[in-house]
């Protein structure tokens, strides 16, 4: 057996034993508790785990800083929202007419704005999320400011997304992270991934190697933008209200990229990992301080702060070794048991 071949193997064990590992347990989790709390942290974890995910194509492996994907977000919960009020159509051909239309505007806008670098293009992008934040807010098609309620009990659960039972969508949002992280891994190792890669380490080289950085920067975006639509479009079923305030907001687009960051950028796992994290203290920071706003964005503040000085590459570097807080420990560990001896 060829040294590629057994490294493949060892790669496809490494991702497969966790994923299986993770995911049990999220299906399981149903069956042990029923908690109307804990079920709403476990959606919006894995709804957020997406949004992350999404924003990881571009932002993580493409190394363009998005700061503006809350339009992903909205038009994905938007297309969901109208096309099941107004016309009865079934979230789950809406998920993919919104990811269709996020990816064709994502080309429109990058062709405008991805020739910008660095802070250029992360202050174009929210721009533009503001600009699309006026049109929604003035809009009257889809409410305009006052947002879209709607509710649909003449037809079936399954069809609408919308359970009375928070368990069924549990399940319906953890099948599709699961499906979004096999995408991510697959993709990974393509010449896509590699050469996104290649463009976030030093786009000139890059492109003086012969890659299309124009291209897949396009793709990179695209892809990104239509992954969050998804996301967007489960946020909308589950809250069965959308409102421009709620959703076309710079909390949002930074906070998509905070789950990111906290969990490991440029990794397969990093947006999950954030994202539990995250929305976990953020929702019971929420009950256990309902009487202090704001709470939440002091708590991610001083994350951040840590996850700069001890976990620059974020918390999966932790299972890695290479985390400046593992190595500090070890060095520790090893004066400890030399005063010892």
């Amino acid at each position: 057996m060829s040294m590629n071949l057994k490294e493949r193997i060892s790669k496809q064990k490494n991702f497969l034993f966790p994923f299986f590992i993770v995911f049990g347990l999220l299906y399981l989790i149903p069956v042990f508790t029923k908690k109307e709390f804990t079920m709403n942290v476990l959606i919006l974890s894995c709804i957020w785990a997406i949004l992350g995910s999404g924003w990881n194509f571009v932002g993580g492996y493409a190394g363009q800083c998005s700061n503006g994907h809350a339009v992903f977000f909205a038009i994905g919960a938007y297309t969901s929202a109208i096309m099941l009020k107004n016309w009865s159509i079934t979230p789950w051909v809406a998920i993919l007419v919104g990811a269709a239309i996020s990816a064709a505007l994502a080309y429109l806008i990058g062709m405008l704005i991805l020739r910008l670098r660095g802070p250029f293009f992360a202050i174009a992008t929210m721009a533009i999320c503001e600009c699309f934040r006026y049109i929604f807010l003035n809009w009257k098609y889809i409410g305009a400011s006052q947002g879209i309620s709607y509710f649909r009990k003449d037809l079936p659960e399954l069809y609408t997304l919308q359970f009375i039972s928070k368990q069924p969508f549990l399940y319906v949002c953890v099948s599709v992270l699961a499906l979004v992280v096999i995408l991510t891994k697959i993709l990974e190792n393509t010449r896509f991934g590699y050469y996104c890669r290649a463009i976030r380490a030093n786009q000139d080289s890059a492109e003086s190697s012969g890659a299309n950085t124009s291209l897949y920067k396009s793709l990179a975006y695209m892809l990104s933008a239509a992954v969050v639509s998804v996301g967007g479009s489960l946020y909308a079923q589950y809250t069965q209200y959308v409102e421009p305030n709620m959703l076309l907001t710079l909390s949002n687009s930074m906070l998509i990229v905070l789950v990111c960051i906290m969990g490991g950028v440029g990794t397969v796992w990093g947006p999950m990992i954030g994202a539990f994290i995250m929305i976990t203290i953020q929702e019971y920071a929420r009950a256990a301080f309902a009487s202090v706003s704001g709470l939440n964005l002091v708590v991610y503040g001083v994350m951040v702060i840590a996850i700069a000085l001890f976990l620059p590459n974020g918390i999966i570097s932790l299972f890695r070794g290479d985390a400046r807080l593992s190595k500090y420990i070890g060095r520790l560990c090893k004066k400890r048991k030399g005063a010892a001896k």
